[in-house]
């Protein structure tokens, strides 16, 4: 169905609104209005709170997710390099008449497509049937009829080449995924050809990711002001009363799908369960008061090969609003600052600053002492950085794989790229600072190998700032001198290697080409310098080179291992197996068939922390504006405001201004519980 665009109400100014109420001889009349918005769903999963089970389709569509991955061994997956003394995962090598099995349950096996993920060298039989592989893969296509339902055999034997198959063992699947206690064992072995099968200790390492409808998904929109006409962004606001609303959603649903609509509202201009209603049916009573409020469009489908698909969300609201009264007529809006609140879909755990074992941390070693004499916000993470990668030499944890722990890994003195990236995350979230967990990788590049790095929320930057402790630096954007996020640097990476071409291993780069868009700081340097001898290949004809290796980016869903340890992957660096990251997947990049999340939504990279967003309402008293705040800040202590010069104070999230004579400013930013403070906030009135 084609969506006309909505016809918008025109724009009233204070000062003509205050000339309309005198026109009525000063009496206060209460004006209803209809206010119509139209959300294109595209736009809406974007820029709302969240999608779950749902992606971006055709045409600027929303539709139900499309992949499924199935395995029992992703929970306890290691790795088995050589140089491994403890920790190596065990293998089966697969020669001879050496056979393996691995049943696969299937509840669902209508598919559109299907990937088995196998050990190259091997020739498979899914349910007695041979599967054709006409080039060396690990991820052979399975065609939809060799699938049933219920169990599904897959047999690997040995063929041109040698192979070996890794197993994840019961004590460490059971570790991450104990809900998993009981289930039967669904890999074998055989060593004479196939006559004879016995079940191992473990689950080997076979997955079969599934091109199909997922049952259920949901997005939720932004937060909407139904006080205001659509497009009008208010920097002042007048009292309005909610006396109906009504939500349609607008799509496709073909046989056995549906849509469902919800909505929940409340009077703060962010969402908090404290002052917002639940989820309730669309048509469901709304309180007079709640003047915001967010619609979650829910897709259901019976059919694993349909789809139903969301174009539009239309909104129509009933509202009945105050004038302006006459005391604002002549009030000017001056400076205003009102900080965008992005979120993500990850459901992202964090830790609490005040863990006990980071208090520890942040005392026995003194980290304070650490980022003296920083002149910013930045600078203390680059002392922080620099600190740690001189804490010990690079050494792999051959005998002894250390616990995601920084004052574990700090007692040890080694570790690779993974230990330097924990005891960096965890020491900045010792010092109020969120931080979280990323690596990447590039196959096929000339320096493509995987590496771990962590990023840190910049209050200063209002983004996540990429910081690669191992090598003691980071990026900067040449044109705006900003820290960088890793995001940032793998669309640089596409932009210059990749064009328009596919990001597949046949087009990856061979060698580094330079751009006039990269700095990077070395060591404790704030602003871009010459790189040490070592790191020349960084430098050519005076600009900097781009690094490959950040194609593939992969993002681990909390940081809370100290409350929290499990679960986490096992031997993380000597392999990247584990299924549950979060991944960031363009549309020119090659499907990665063994995990299980990926988005291409960007603000569940981008997503904010430690904002203020507010709202200012015009009071009827005379010389008063009603206050508002709301944040999204983990581990959330106090607002703090103050209006002019004065001392900052803590604050509620609801306040009254009370306005002089000439210009008025109050600010507003957060404190969380480790003493940190958020960016501010502020609002300029000017008054005659």
């Amino acid at each position: 169905m084609l969506i006309h665009p909505l016809q918008r109400p025109k724009r009233l100014s204070l000062g003509m609104l205050a000339a309309a109420v005198a026109a009525l001889g000063g009496c206060l009349v209460i004006t209803a209005e209809t206010h119509r918005f139209a959300f294109r769903a595209a736009d809406a999963f974007e820029q709302g709170q969240g999608a779950w089970g749902v992606q971006k389709g055709a045409e600027g569509t929303v539709e139900l997710y499309d992949r499924v991955l199935v395995e029992d061994d992703g929970p306890g997956i290691g790795g088995d390099a050589d140089w491994l003394v403890n920790n190596r995962a065990p293998t089966t090598e697969i020669t001879g008449e050496i056979r393996v099995k691995k049943i696969l349950h299937l509840d669902r096996p209508a598919v559109k497509a299907a990937y088995l993920y196998v050990p190259l060298g091997v020739t498979v039989e899914i349910n007695g049937r041979a599967l054709p592989i006409p080039d060396p893969t690990q991820y052979p296509e399975v065609p939809p009829n060799f699938l049933r339902a219920g169990d599904n055999e897959i047999v690997l034997r040995g063929a041109d080449r040698h192979a070996t198959i890794k197993i994840a063992l019961p004590e460490d699947i059971l570790r991450n995924a104990p809900e998993r206690a009981g289930q039967a064992k669904r890999s074998f072995v055989s060593r004479d050809g196939g006559k004879n099968w016995q079940a191992i200790r473990g689950e080997y390492m076979v997955r079969l990711q599934l091109v199909q409808f997922v049952p259920s998904g949901r997005f939720v929109s932004k937060v909407i002001d139904l006080g205001q006409p659509q497009g009008d962004d208010l920097t002042l606001l007048t009292p309005v009363k909610i006396s109906s609303v009504m939500v349609e959603a607008l799509g496709d649903t073909p046989a056995g799908t549906r849509l469902e609509c919800a909505v929940r509202t409340g009077r703060s201009p962010v969402y908090d369960a404290a002052s917002w209603s639940n989820w309730q049916p669309a048509g469901s009573r709304t309180p007079p008061e709640h003047r915001y409020l967010q619609w979650q469009i829910t897709l259901l489908t019976d059919d694993p090969l349909q789809t139903p698909a969301v174009r539009t969300v239309n909104v129509t609201a009933e509202v009945s609003r105050s004038p302006i009264p006459a005391w604002a007529s002549s009030l000017k809006v001056g400076a205003v600052r009102n900080e965008e609140i992005r979120s993500t879909s990850i459901p992202f755990q964090y830790e609490d600053p005040l863990n006990p074992k980071l208090v520890e941390l942040r005392k026995n070693y003194r980290l304070d002492e650490v980022v003296a004499g920083a002149q910013s916000e930045t600078e203390q993470f680059v002392k922080l950085r620099d600190w740690v990668a001189h804490q010990w030499k690079y050494k792999p944890p051959e005998d002894y794989y250390p616990p995601w722990d920084a004052n574990e890994i700090l007692s040890h003195k080694c570790g690779f790229c993974v230990q330097y990236a924990i005891v960096l995350m965890q020491c900045a979230i010792s010092m109020g600072h969120q931080a979280r967990f990323v690596f990447g990788y590039n196959p096929g590049a000339f320096d493509g190998g995987g590496h771990e790095v962590c990023e840190i929320w910049s209050n200063e930057y209002r983004k996540w700032v990429f910081m690669d402790v191992n090598q003691d630096w980071h990026y900067l954007d040449a044109h705006t001198k900003t820290p960088m996020s890793m995001l940032e640097v793998h669309n640089l990476i596409l932009k210059t290697y990749y064009s328009e071409r596919p990001a597949i291993p046949e087009n990856a780069p061979q060698s580094r080409l330079p751009s006039d868009a990269l700095g990077i700081c070395y060591g404790t340097s704030m602003i871009p310098s010459s790189p040490p001898p070592d790191m020349a290949r960084h430098w050519t004809n005076g600009l900097y080179t781009v690094p490959t290796r950040w194609l593939f980016i992969n993002y681990m869903p909390r940081n809370n291992f100290l409350a929290a340890p499990y679960p986490q992957p096992k031997t993380q660096g000597v392999h990247w197996d584990w299924p549950d990251y979060w991944c960031w997947e363009d549309a020119r990049m090659p499907k990665r068939r063994i995990y299980r999340n990926f988005t291409a939504r960007t603000n569940d990279l981008n997503w904010s922390l430690n904002q203020v967003r507010f709202d200012a309402t015009l009071g009827t008293r005379p010389n008063e504006v009603a206050v508002q705040m709301a944040t999204f800040t983990p581990y959330f202590e106090t607002f703090l405001v103050r209006a002019e010069s004065q001392p900052w104070k803590a604050s509620p999230p609801a306040l009254t201004w009370q306005l002089h004579p000439g210009r008025n400013r109050l600010e507003m930013h957060v404190r969380n519980r480790a003493g940190v403070e958020g960016p501010v906030s502020f609002l300029e009135l000017e008054r005659p």
